[in-house]
């Protein structure tokens, strides 16, 4: 497959407007939650979309105006990013404890359901960054 840069950049520049909405979102329901004079935080759901925002502009944007990134390594950063974003909504929902109808949920920092879907990620993650190393 030949992707060119230009489209990697559009791309990524769509994905980052995706992932900065939906944090700002998250963001400002902090906001609203604190004002209520309630504990507020930032679950760890949210550090994965962080992480992927990360892995986006570094790997897309900065490394290859730098020149420390040729176009396979681009290619790869966009992947990751996108799985990590993949993720965020589902490791968001089980912050909530949504993927257990009969029980309530927990009010814990980072339940166990959250738990199970970021450290999925994790492992997805880590198999996508292995499998590009060997493939490179």
């Amino acid at each position: 497959m030949n992707i060119q840069l230009s489209d990697l950049w559009t791309a990524a520049g769509i994905l980052l407007g995706f992932q900065v909405t939906s944090f700002a979102a998250r963001v400002n329901r902090e906001i609203s939650i604190g004002e209520k004079e309630r504990i507020t935080w930032l679950p760890p759901a949210d550090i994965v979309n962080l992480f992927s925002m990360f892995v986006l502009v570094i790997g897309i944007y900065i490394l290859p105006v730098l020149g420390f990134a040729n176009q396979k390594f681009i290619t790869y950063a966009f992947g990751l990013a996108v799985l990590l974003f993949i993720g965020y909504p589902f490791a968001l929902a089980a912050h909530y404890d949504m993927y257990n109808r009969k029980t309530k949920r927990s009010f814990e920092y980072f339940p166990y359901q959250e738990k199970v879907v970021v450290i999925t990620i994790a492992i997805l993650a880590i198999a996508y960054v292995v499998i590009a190393l060997i493939k490179r």
